[in-house]
């Protein structure tokens, strides 16, 4: 199962992302303009892939686009075709990066819409928005980055994780990991109920933000299932009742599907399994987090006459008046005077 399931890891989260869903056996290929990063991942080395040329985006999404762009866009071709073969039998790829970063979030927008016009696989992202106390050129990174994926077509789910729900980003990308990994593995064969592959990927093939939660068996109810529907690790979902599709995998007889509809919104489809050895809620073709991004916006807006002030200061020049002064100063060259011989000295 695990073949049909692709990740591509770009810039620094997104391979560290791969690297936790290599070791639950799906494939994996690191991305990244910077080699220094791929070097320190511990995943062997050919499923790292260095963009020729690059040596890091230093948080600037456009040194990540041009360098993909260079030689007539040699570099991203090469790409597009290496994530195409490795991938080959996949049917979902999903493209990770983090929306604040430089590489990651430069190219990820342009190589999903590639993907999205030359295959024939669902393309979905997992991306994260920064936390409160980022530089805000992250979070100047962040709102453009969602201003372009949001003009892809075509594309499918949208996993948004929220760097304030933890100051440890790993146990963020691990949670994420486990996540996903239960809901692709969410096939069960009880005469009550399933969720086939083909419901799975309908789910993962919706446009939208898309959320999975898991639960154990012990501490699944209708409750906690709902409470953790805007308690998790994602960016918060709109209120706004836009909702695609619902997939609720039951392990116990305590969840009601009915009641997490009417807390979310009337969904086009709804698939419910059972018999599994854990709860797994999967909501996905919601709204973009169109509340959290506004808050971005308006800390760059707020800043912006910040950033402005910061940016011309440096390229001032307030160093003004000479103070070449000894230019000023005539020097008189010393009379040049015959040196007296001895014979001179003897007639004085």
């Amino acid at each position: 199962m695990r073949e049909r399931y692709g990740c591509v890891g770009l810039g620094s989260m997104g391979s560290n992302e791969v690297a936790i869903l290599l070791a639950k056996g799906y494939p994996v290929m690191a991305a990244n303009t910077a080699k220094a990063d791929l070097d320190s991942l511990n995943i062997p080395e050919d499923c790292k892939y260095h963009i020729l040329n690059g040596y890091g985006s230093s948080k600037d999404r456009r040194k990540a686009k041009q360098l993909l762009a260079e030689n007539d866009c040699e570099n991203f071709d090469l790409l597009i075709n290496e994530i195409k073969e490795r991938f080959r039998k996949c049917k979902v790829i999903f493209l990770m990066a983090s929306s604040g970063g430089g590489s990651g979030s430069g190219m990820l927008p342009a190589i999903s819409q590639r993907l999205i016009d030359e295959t024939d696989k669902i393309i979905c992202i997992v991306t994260c928005i920064p936390d409160d106390n980022a530089s805000l050129k992250e979070f100047m990174n962040c709102y453009e980055f969602f201003q372009e994926i949001e003009s892809i077509e075509n594309r499918g789910a949208l996993f948004v994780i929220d760097n304030n729900k933890n100051r440890n980003k790993f146990t963020l990308n691990e949670q994420f990991a486990c996540y996903l990994d239960a809901f692709l593995n969410a096939e069960t064969n009880s005469t009550l109920g399933v969720v086939d592959r083909a419901e799975i990927e309908n789910v993962l093939s919706q446009k939208g933000m898309c959320i999975i939660n898991k639960y154990n068996s012990e501490t699944a109810t209708t409750q906690t299932v709902i409470e953790k529907i805007r308690e998790n690790i994602y960016a918060p979902m709109e209120n706004d009742g836009v909702v695609s599709n619902i997939a609720l995998i039951h392990s116990n007889n305590k969840v009601r599907l009915n009641e997490i509809v009417d807390n979310v919104g009337q969904a086009l489809a709804t698939f419910e399994g059972f018999g599994a050895e854990a709860t797994v809620l999967a909501i996905s073709g919601t709204s973009l987090p169109y509340t959290k991004l506004a808050e971005i916006k308006q800390k760059i807006d707020d800043n912006k006459d910040t950033i402005k002030r910061n940016l011309l200061a440096t390229s001032e020049r307030r160093l003004t008046g000479s103070i070449d002064f000894l230019g000023d100063i005539t020097s008189e060259k010393p009379k040049t005077e015959k040196k007296k011989s001895t014979r001179d000295m003897l007639f004085m």
